[in-house]
């Protein structure tokens, strides 16, 4: 076992972090998995040996003999250089016939059987049950039964959970006189109200750095046998009969005798020393190693898939490890969850590799018929987590919400085939348990189909905490909870129903839910709510299988959260719908800033308020136009961002059509200089928010963002090692600014017919947070150059959704005017074009496009910008249309006639 990190402090506070470390680049300081603290009264007992002159095995050696076997409880203690040396020496002192037999179980640390290969015996193999880590009394038989009679066994108190001694002796057919207790995780452990250190002939205890009792490195054998304490004592030192501090004594004699072999395993007086001292500390350390171990188990209870190993039999845990199963449920293989907690900063370790899959062992340990299946299965499972004095309750509060969080990653679903979404909607956090969150949950649980199931209430009210439950749902505790909750209940959406409620505390809560996972909700003001028989009514917007035919896909994934942790973030277009929302969601992440760059002065000054309350108190604001080649190139030389999401844009479809050439200045000049710009500085990641319209397009809209994304595409294929370049195509947005939602409902509010363009128009549709999601997710999954697209399942009619969000809006005979499609539209939009094909992704809800043609060969695009650029710079509309066509084959060269309509002139979605 390697030690992550050792602090030697005269403190008792916390050890102190590393300094290069990438969590704490990410504003989050590291939690190894081994922290060892020395204590001051150990450095001074060691400063007092070095300065006597005598710093081997002497005076201290022996007071700290004495006094750790009155601290087990045993008759004798020896110390010597390490564990495994323990083992070898009583292994010896059995005086076994050479080539003697020794049970071992299989899952143990690889020193304890060469400790039987060194001391001339053969190991014979036990196989562990997958519950406990430990042999059985059938897998000690079935072994034993291998080598017809062992001469011995060792007993490993793995983790230091008590080992069922007295059973597994029983079952070895051996005497306890032919048991050695491989005690190096057990120093505190007891079996039944029996102390290990006396069980059996011996016990070996470690004092490795990492153990519960840490001086660096050192051994001890406890026995209460006399004789067998002498045969070790003398062994440790080559054999001899006397130790060489005691001739120095008065009346001591330099006369020795060797009567057999021995080893140099002995213990220094400065090893002895420091332990003697930290063992003053060592029922204070046991009581916060129960306590954290405490901790983990309550906070990992409900984490699917992760199960502490239990007990094999009763008695007092020394809680050495705290050690978990990774089950399939938890979604994660234990080797990729190693990976994941280590980018996060977080130590785990995993204890041990089988010993038969070793090769030392493979040829010179006896293995039973049938293998070791047990050992086999575990050993894929097992992971232990940090688990030491020193650890903090924060630090296991981090690992355990991490875990939560890598818990809730979607499992794989086969390529081609959609992940089926959870039935019966979006598990649901309720903020406030008054009169409007008591009325939602109500309805909401009644009313099926909004697609939020409520899970349990957060109110700062400490009677309704008391009582336990509101409107027969849990109260789970209080706002400041949030992201607790959200992580221990596997919460996918948060509703606030505090009218009312401070806009600092709604976005305390907010942040809190939003970097746990989940999205947010509210109710719209108490007034509003009181005015309707159903509070639930107000949610109808969300619900989208209702309108979509789907189910709302949870898109952001836990580990998106790395990305943006810690890194400089612009967001481009922030102003706007999804670059607002976007902002909110990479905000809650942790970024060490959030540069928030529009040309829209007014717009950025109403999101700084809602960031942070305040506005114009910080540079993070940049106003600048991104057709603005130099100044853009100002602003990533100060600001240097690490991570790009570009969502500014023009897009609304019609518009673009009559004016192209502002279509080009600023989807793809605009583009290009911000592309230019990040490569300049190294930006880590840049992602392009594109439109389903740049497949095979035939709006300037479309064309204008397919370009962008060529751009993008050539930005990836070039980029230096460390910088990556991708896009996102979204469907129709519900819920942005423009949108189509928007429009109808301002159309019902009005009692106007609602226009819609033609009775067999289809579209895809994703909401606000699915948008973002996708905008996180492709930042994690890119690896350059590919376009991502969300699984919408499938597109769906206009007429369908219109008739539907009236129903939800209480107009169930909808009066609908066909318009005709306009210019640059197409009847039926999709996802990828000819000359694509999609791929799936790590993500199952994203698909990646690939090109499979010629026709958008970066190189030729390359070529012709220039001449774009020209022809918008003369504001020349019919040769921009042409250049356009001749980049983009299926682009039509000369705009199509509009077809005049009546209801033509009414209000207009943007349609992206």
């Amino acid at each position: 076992m390697a030690v992550d990190r050792l602090e030697f402090q005269d403190t008792a506070g916390p050890p102190l972090p590393t300094a290069d470390s990438a969590s704490e680049r990410q504003g989050q300081p590291d939690v190894p998995f081994a922290s060892v603290w020395i204590s001051p009264e150990a450095r001074r007992a060691a400063d007092r040996v070095l300065a006597s002159g005598w710093v081997t095995t002497g005076g201290e050696t022996q007071l700290f003999e004495e006094e750790f076997a009155a601290y087990v409880g045993a008759e004798q203690a020896v110390a010597v250089s390490s564990c495994t040396a323990a083992l070898e020496l009583s292994l010896r002192a059995l005086r076994l016939p050479p080539g003697g037999t020794v049970l071992v179980p299989a899952l143990t640390f690889c020193g304890a059987a060469q400790a039987v290969l060194h001391a001339g015996l053969r190991p014979v193999l036990v196989d562990v049950d997958e519950r406990t880590g430990m042999p059985t009394p059938d897998t000690v038989a079935r072994a034993g039964r291998v080598c017809g009679c062992p001469q011995a066994m060792m007993i490993l108190h793995y983790a230091g959970a008590p080992a069922p001694v007295a059973e597994l002796t029983r079952a070895a057919r051996l005497s306890p006189t032919h048991v050695v207790e491989d005690a190096a995780h057990a120093l505190g452990t007891s079996v039944g109200d029996r102390p290990v250190g006396s069980l059996s002939r011996a016990s070996c205890f470690s004092f490795y750095a990492t153990k519960n009792l840490p001086i660096g490195e050192g051994g001890m054998v406890t026995t209460d046998d006399p004789e067998f304490a002498d045969r070790i004592h003398r062994s440790r030192l080559h054999g001899m009969s006397a130790d060489a501090w005691r001739r120095n004594l008065p009346g001591g004699s330099w006369r020795y005798t060797v009567e057999e072999t021995g080893l140099k395993a002995n213990m220094t007086d400065v090893q002895a020393a420091i332990g003697r001292a930290q063992l003053r500390h060592l029922d204070a350390w046991q009581r916060r190693r129960h306590e954290l171990a405490a901790r983990y188990t309550a906070a990992l209870d409900a984490v699917p898939g992760l199960q502490p190993l239990k007990a094999a039999t009763a008695g007092r845990h020394a809680r050495h490890l705290y050690v978990v199963r990774v089950g399939e449920d938890f979604g994660l293989g234990r080797d990729e969850l190693v990976e994941r907690l280590a980018e996060r900063g977080i130590g785990t370790s995993v204890h041990f590799v089988p010993l038969h899959r070793l090769a030392c062992f493979r040829g010179t340990a006896l293995i039973p018929v049938g293998g070791l299946p047990g050992a086999d299965a575990l050993f894929q499972q097992l992971l232990s987590l940090p688990l030491y004095p020193r650890l903090t309750e924060q630090a296991v509060d981090r690992v355990c919400e991490e875990l939560h969080r890598l818990s809730r990653r979607p499992s794989a679903a086969p390529a081609g085939r959609p992940r089926k979404p959870p039935s019966g909607g979006l598990r649901t956090l309720l903020v406030g348990a008054g009169e409007a969150g008591r009325a939602l949950a109500r309805d909401l649980g009644r009313t099926p189909q909004f697609g939020l199931i409520p899970v349990g209430f957060l109110d700062d009210d400490l009677v309704k905490r008391q009582a336990g439950s509101v409107a027969n749902l849990p109260v789970l505790g209080e706002l400041g909870d949030t992201g607790t909750a959200v992580l221990e209940h596997r919460i996918e959406a948060v509703v606030v129903a505090i009218p009312g409620l401070q806009p600092s505390r709604f976005r305390r809560v907010a942040r809190a839910a939003e970097a746990a996972g989940a999205s947010v909700r509210y109710l719209p003001s108490f007034i509003a709510a009181l005015r309707r028989d159903v509070v639930g009514s107000d949610m109808r917007s969300l619900d989208v299988h209702e309108l979509i035919g789907r189910a709302e896909v949870h898109v952001v994934s836990p580990e998106a959260r790395a990305t943006v942790a810690g890194r400089r973030v612009l967001v481009t277009g922030a102003g706007g719908s999804i670059g607002s929302e976007l902002c909110h969601q990479v905000r809650a992440f942790d970024p060490s800033r959030l540069l928030l760059l529009d040309h829209d002065e007014s717009n950025l000054h109403r999101l700084q308020l809602e960031l942070d309350g305040d506005a114009l108190r910080s540079d993070d604001v940049v106003i600048s136009d991104i057709r603005d080649g130099p100044r853009i190139d100002q602003i990533f030389r100060d600001l240097r961002p690490e991570v790009v999401f570009h969502a500014a844009a023009h897009k609304h479809l019609p518009l673009l059509e009559l004016h192209p050439c502002e279509g080009v200045k600023t989807n793809v000049r605009g583009t290009e200089n911000l592309v230019r710009a990040a490569k300049a500085i190294g930006t880590e990641r840049f992602v392009l928010i594109s439109t389903d319209k740049a497949a095979d397009p035939v709006s300037v809209l479309g064309a204008t963002k397919r370009l962008a994304e060529l751009v993008v595409r050539r930005a990836g294929r070039d980029a230096r090692s460390g910088t990556v370049f991708a896009a996102v195509r979204f469907g129709n947005v519900l819920g942005s600014r423009g949108s189509l939602l928007s429009v109808v409902a301002e159309q019902l509010g009005s009692g106007s017919p609602v226009t819609v363009t033609h009775p067999d128009v289809t579209r895809f549709f994703m909401t606000v947070e699915e948008a973002v999601g996708l905008v996180l997710e492709a930042a994690r999954i890119a690896r350059g150059g590919e376009a991502f697209v969300l699984d919408m399942s499938g597109p769906v009619r206009i007429v369908d959704l219109v008739r539907e969000f009236a129903r939800s809006m209480h107009v169930p005979d909808v009066e609908i005017r066909f318009t005709g499609l306009r210019p640059g539209e197409k009847l039926n939009e999709t996802l990828f074009s000819t000359g694509e094909r999609h791929t799936p992704t790590d993500h199952p809800r994203i698909l990646a496009a690939t090109a499979t043609t010629a026709h958008d060969e970066t190189a030729a695009v390359t070529e012709r910008l220039p001449d774009l650029y020209a022809a918008a710079d003369r504001n020349d509309s019919a040769a921009v249309r042409r250049v356009l066509a001749e980049l983009l084959p299926g682009f039509p060269a000369v705009r199509p006639e509009s077809r005049p309509s009546a209801g033509a002139s009414g209000p207009y979605p943007d349609d992206f």
